[in-house]
């Protein structure tokens, strides 16, 4: 076995995502630079999407935030219809239609979710759109480690490193 230095922020990431995942730091290690190890199905399928070419070929952040909300409505559609009905106070950051959400801002870009009903509301800040995505993760039942790495997607940090893999 090899050895490498690296700085205790690279570590500490990496050390984050084996939790996360329940794998060992150099099957992630692996996973990112796509070697073959284990199969498929013992990663968890949203690290797996979020790992994926599909997903890292997305340059803005508004759709990485469609492509995630997309991928959860077509593995998860009865939580997901639920979640979004279930939206009835506050701001509705997804909603039924364009005209929902022009009915209650003019202002507000929207675009549809691929193969949903639905509609969400994309001028919202980084940490807002994180938010709302960890809430409907949440929600679906995957795992606070889960969570936070997928929605770590969302935003600068992350995005540019999907990029280099």
């Amino acid at each position: 076995m090899k050895t490498i230095d690296v700085s205790d922020e690279v570590f500490e990431a990496l050390e984050g995502l084996a939790k996360g995942f329940n794998r060992s730091p150099d099957e992630v290690l692996a996973m990112l630079l796509r070697i073959p190890v284990g199969s498929p199905e013992a990663t968890d399928p949203l690290a797996a999407f979020v790992l994926g070419p599909e997903f890292r070929v997305k340059e803005h952040d508004a759709d990485r935030y469609l492509a995630l909300l997309a991928w959860v409505a077509a593995r998860h559609r009865a939580e997901f219809d639920e979640f979004i009905r279930g939206l009835s106070t506050g701001r509705k950051f997804l909603t039924m239609s364009r005209e929902e959400i022009l009915d209650r801002c003019r202002h507000n870009q929207a675009r549809p979710i691929e193969g949903t009903p639905y509609w969400a509301i994309l001028n919202l800040d980084t940490p807002t759109k994180r938010r709302f995505l960890a809430r409907i993760l949440e929600f679906v039942g995957y795992r606070a480690e889960v969570i936070e790495f997928v929605c770590g997607f969302i935003g600068p940090r992350r995005a540019a490193v999907a990029t280099l893999i």
